[in-house]
């Protein structure tokens, strides 16, 4: 059974999973917590412009660069760490859906 997606719920579980991971805990906790709300608000603003909201299919690569580009801009002090922060989020945004089975797989 699906669940609803809950942005507070997928943040939730994103941020349990870079803590478990642990490479991002040498950040300021309030550092990484905007990083990783700012990472959600363009991976949102991605899938709209892209038409992932109205059924148009995903296209990893194309989220990572536009992510990677936008998060190296607005978070210039952390840009050595943005290529894995933008990875790892992806990852663990997928693994959140996939949770709640909002995927459907091939």
């Amino acid at each position: 059974m699906e669940e609803e997606y809950s942005l507070e719920n997928a943040k939730a579980f994103i941020l349990n999973k870079f803590t478990e991971q642990g490479d991002f805990l040498i950040l300021p906790s309030d550092v990484l917590d905007a990083m990783l709300t700012r990472v959600m608000a363009l991976d949102e603003e991605f899938m709209e412009k892209s038409g992932v909201n109205d059924g148009a299919e995903y296209d990893d690569d194309a989220a990572f660069d536009a992510l990677f580009e936008t998060m190296t801009k607005e978070f210039p002090d952390q840009k050595m760490y943005c290529m894995r922060f933008v990875d790892d989020y992806l990852e663990y945004s997928e693994q959140y859906l996939d949770s709640i089975g909002a995927i459907e797989w091939e």
